[in-house]
């Protein structure tokens, strides 16, 4: 039976879920809306007021799950602004704890000077630095004991915080009907170019904050991400400061609401709300185990086919109209179609180089991968042998890990299908196979009361032979099987963490998935 909350040493939890890297956006794209909340009044000059503090309470499906504070001060001739955001929720019935901090220095002009960021997910840290050199931004990245080094064509358009709110007072929010378009930078979405954005006013609303009726002014934010749109929407104060904050990410609402201090800090009820539950998929029936291959039939709720799912050599997209298609999936056995004595295959940079999470010139993992291949006679033993290594070597399997780099799996020897899936991947490239990691939906016979669901899931692949093959070191899993649907690859690049996420939220909530025909294996 595959079920998912089977924890047994050596025996991985099937079906394990990646939520980490949704759970990522989510507070990615919180800051961010943050960030264009803070928007002023004509009446906020920088030279008029030496100080903002603004605390607010965050829901997500109507349960307080955190707290943001959001501050703005002038620092000489520059202005300084500050966004930190706290979240606890469950995953899996797990508690887990995630922060994340946004800092901004600009010109009293609005020019972009400097920023930072951090995101910590149950313990694990993701920090960038970025600042300004003549016509270039460099970007630094860290995350355990790997740095990056980027540098990027500065766009004079691009703004930041302080720079939004100039554009706010040049042009007011108060006035419905009214739209204004700018281009914004932002450390999470990537700083290679700035993200455009559209703003539309909505005239003066009354709303309800804390019982009592309050005046504001409604707008919506249009985010125009490279993988899609995100929209928000926004009541301000008098002052153009943000009261309430309203978004939906991966089907799931988000409510951020101004709050006293207090409040903001006052206790969580998080036990109210589990993220892993709130993404199953459940179906009408079960799908056998061995099953040769499988036919489902998936709608979507919003949006279109063509950009969700990802055409493999064993999955087939069939579109029926613009939000419903057929994925025929079919199941091929580890070996059949790799030849023992063929070498290596050239193929992309991205999936043969380290990069800051599949870190494989770490000498950490450059040792274990060298212990893992002892005995391999080819290729194929190689690939077998790793796989075997990697399934054996991540001993506590549990949901307490975040999105780890695979020299963080290797020193702590824990985790979920995430940990597994760029562990392997970083042994196979110290070898010179190039690896990616596989996002998808997988069948599992029972999760917790519920039966016959999908779940999120991630697992390696490596390309041999001219071909990529799956190997699912988590569930124990070599070769492609029928009873899951690919959703993305992916080489783990340093932008490529946010293209899953966003890709994810268009997912979650937006999608329906039944079995309408299985074929068993003759």
């Amino acid at each position: 039976m595959r079920n998912l909350l089977t924890l047994k040493p050596n025996s991985f939890v099937e079906g394990q879920y990646s939520s980490v890297r949704l759970v990522s956006l989510v507070v990615i794209v919180i800051l961010q809306t943050l960030g264009f909340s803070l928007l002023g009044s004509e009446a906020k000059d920088p030279s008029s007021f030496k100080e903002l503090d603004r605390w607010y309470e965050v829901f997500l499906s109507g349960s307080k799950v955190g707290h943001a504070h959001c501050t703005m001060k002038l620092k000489g001739e520059d202005v300084v602004s500050q966004s930190i955001f706290n979240m606890k929720m469950n995953r899996a019935g797990i508690s887990i704890t995630m922060s994340a901090l946004e800092k901004t220095r600009e010109t009293r002009a609005g020019r972009i000077k400097s920023f930072s960021g951090e995101i910590k997910m149950a313990g694990v840290p993701i920090i960038k630095k970025g600042w300004i050199e003549g016509q270039e931004i460099i970007v630094k990245e860290k995350q355990f004991l790997r740095e990056t080094e980027k540098r990027y064509p500065l766009d004079p358009e691009g703004r930041m915080t302080w720079g939004l709110m100039k554009l706010l007072q040049e042009n007011g929010f108060r006035e419905k009907g009214h739209e204004l378009e700018t281009k914004i930078y932002s450390a999470d979405f990537g700083m290679a170019s700035p993200t455009k954005a559209k703003i539309k006013f909505f005239g003066q609303k009354t709303i309800k904050i804390g019982g009592e009726d309050v005046n504001s002014y409604k707008s919506e934010i249009t985010l125009f991400t490279k993988m899609g749109e995100m929209k928000t929407i926004n009541w301000l104060d008098e002052d153009g400061f943000a009261i309430r904050t309203k978004m939906q990410m991966g089907g799931i609402p988000i409510e951020i609401k101004k709050s006293t201090k207090l409040e903001a800090q006052s206790r969580s009820d998080q036990t109210n709300f589990d993220f892993l539950f709130q993404t199953l998929l459940f179906l009408d029936e079960e799908i056998p185990d061995g099953a040769h291959s499988v036919r489902f039939n998936v709608k979507l709720n919003n949006g279109q086919v063509a950009p969700i799912f990802h055409q493999t050599r064993n999955q087939k997209i069939t579109p029926l109209d613009e939000k419903s298609f057929i994925v025929d999936v079919r199941s091929e056995l580890w070996g059949k179609k790799i030849d023992s004595g063929q070498k290596i295959m050239a193929i992309g940079r991205e999936y043969r180089e380290a990069n800051i999470m599949i870190d494989s010139e770490d000498p950490i993992i450059r040792n274990l991968a060298k212990n893992a291949a002892q005995g391999s006679k080819n290729i194929l033993d190689l690939s077998q042998n790793l796989y075997q290594f990697a399934q054996k070597y991540i001993h506590h399997k549990n949901f307490n890990v975040g999105f780890a780099t695979a020299t963080e799996t290797a020193k702590s020897r824990e985790g979920d299908c995430t940990e597994h899936a760029v562990f392997l991947a970083a042994l196979g490239r110290v070898h010179g196979i190039p690896t990616r990691v596989a996002n998808g939906l997988v069948f599992m016979e029972r999760f917790g009361n519920q039966k016959n669901v999908m779940g999120f899931h991630m697992w390696t692949e490596f390309h041999l032979n001219g071909k990529w093959h799956s190997l699912d070191s988590a569930m124990g899993i070599m070769g492609a099987h029928a009873d899951r649907i690919t959703l993305s690859v992916s080489s783990l690049e340093q932008d490529s963490l946010l293209d899953i996420g966003i890709k994810l939220s268009e997912i979650i909530g937006n999608i329906n998935v039944q079995v309408e025909k299985v074929s068993l294996r003759k």
